[in-house]
């Protein structure tokens, strides 16, 4: 029994989601590592940074008070978009070719492999655009003038990094995190182990003799010192970040993932659909997906331009 032309569609409509995702996944995304990644069905997914109730206070026998109020803190929103990318077979393509539909295998999985570049660079974006766009609090993402919250404006933290990425910038580095990681109610935010450095694939033979077991240790050298950075971070290339994607070849990032600050909502994974168009005979496949990302806050972590 002869196929008909909505059966036709249909049938390779499956084929082409295996070969999108195929392609979708074959690379290794650095997005899912240093985001949180979350899925949510809500037009628009609210992220608000709610103080904490502060250090104890003093109390006397019998005494009152001892109460405090948490401060609401800038609120930042996710709204998923939709991107898509479509290919076409025409019925004249299928009448005289059977193979036709299978033929755009390479097609399909482009469209996999263009989905995974959308997702990364958008990701990235946030980061090396977070030294020229301002964040929930009215300053740019790393900056030197975040107020502790909304209440006490006067009291600012300062997560920009100075300098290009080297031992010196690092440990200085680690100095100015423990002046001003602090959370909106003022106590100290514990540093998680194994912190992100991430970083432009042009600087990696430098944060790899960095981190490595010993400081810049190369042969024929006598700095041959017992590194203090060695197995403190975890070093991450992400090629996202480069001059030639749009971002910078010399700026570095110290991430904090596990606290949630960089967040990834999907609201649609990639999958595909398919329909017919009698009127211009066509067989049309799209893949399609929605989602959103951003920074909950400046407590991402801490980043320097390189310069």
């Amino acid at each position: 029994m002869a196929l008909t032309r909505g059966q036709v569609a249909q049938l390779y409509t499956p084929i082409y989601d295996d070969f999108m995702l195929s392609t979708f996944s074959e690379d290794t995304q650095v997005m899912p590592q240093v985001y949180k990644v979350i899925e949510d069905s809500s037009k628009d997914y609210l992220m608000d940074d709610l103080s904490g109730l502060g250090e104890w206070t003093d109390a006397t026998e019998g005494g009152a008070g001892g109460y405090s109020t948490p401060v609401q803190g800038y609120v930042q929103t996710l709204t998923p978009a939709k991107r898509w990318k479509k290919l076409s077979v025409s019925y004249e393509a299928v009448d005289q070719d059977e193979y036709a539909l299978l033929s755009k295998e390479d097609d399909a999985k482009q469209m996999g492999r263009g989905a995974r570049m959308n997702i990364e660079k958008k990701a990235a974006s946030i980061l090396y655009n977070g030294f020229t766009v301002a964040g929930p609090d009215g300053q740019f993402l790393f900056s030197n003038a975040h107020p502790k919250n909304r209440e006490e404006t006067g009291i600012t933290y300062d997560n920009l990094l100075d300098g290009p990425f080297s031992h010196d910038n690092l440990e200085a580095a680690e100095k100015q995190m423990s002046d001003n990681f602090f959370a909106p109610d003022g106590v100290p935010i514990e540093v998680p182990e194994n912190p992100i450095i991430l970083y432009p694939p042009a600087l990696k033979g430098m944060v790899m003799r960095t981190l490595s077991d010993r400081a810049q240790d190369r042969p024929g050298t006598q700095n041959r010192d017992i590194n203090i950075f060695a197995g403190r971070y975890t070093p991450i290339e992400w090629k996202y970040l480069n001059a030639a994607l749009g971002g910078s070849d010399a700026a570095w990032y110290i991430i904090y993932k596990s606290l949630g600050f960089l967040v990834f909502d999907w609201q649609v994974k990639p999958h595909y659909t398919s329909w017919i168009d009698e009127d211009l005979e066509l067989y049309n496949f799209k893949g399609r997906m929605l989602y959103d990302c951003n920074a909950r806050g400046w407590r991402c972590g801490f980043g320097s331009t390189g310069l």
